[in-house]
């Protein structure tokens, strides 16, 4: 009975950074939106899903098999694809079957796709110039040297990760 508390209690003090960090989060996403960080006129039809694998495409840089997307994206190949069915209409996407086996297709940005892409990128870096322009350089360093940490963080959570599935 007193292992099953400390265990109790051993998880409950491990969900409080969690919980924190989470609730952090949330409310830097939400602090971002409120200061207007919102998607160009040219891109708000476009579902968060549809973003994700249009970005996650640029960031390939190449036809990627629609498994290996859905893969990366954590969703099924079904709900990949009926997802990807809109951006292929829209024209933001190209479909093609792999020349070394038929069974294997592959998406990639059509001319349409990469262009929206980087119009996001630049709503984006526009956003963020006025951003920094209103803060002190220390507070500019700080919050760039913060995110810079958390990005570097999930790297190398990411890699062990990795690792630990080889």
């Amino acid at each position: 009975m007193k292992h099953k508390r400390r265990r109790a209690r051993r998880r409950k003090s491990q969900g409080r950074p969690a919980g924190e960090l989470a609730g952090i989060f949330e409310a830097m996403m939400q602090q971002l939106t409120l200061l207007g960080h919102t998607l160009p006129k040219s891109a708000v039809s476009f579902t968060p899903q549809q973003l994700k694998i249009l970005f996650t495409l640029d960031f390939f840089g190449e036809p990627t098999p629609m498994s290996k997307l859905s893969s990366r994206l954590g969703v099924t190949p079904g709900t990949l694809t009926r997802t990807a069915a809109g951006l292929l209409r829209k024209g933001y996407l190209e479909r093609r079957r792999s020349p070394d086996d038929e069974r294997v297709v592959k998406v990639s940005l059509s001319r349409a796709g990469h262009r929206i892409v980087s119009q996001i990128k630049k709503y984006r870096q526009e956003f963020f110039r006025e951003l920094c322009e209103n803060l002190k350089p220390s507070d500019r360093r700080k919050l760039i040297e913060s995110h810079r940490y958390i990005l570097e963080t999930y790297r190398h959570i990411l890699q062990a990760k990795k690792g630990s599935v080889s």
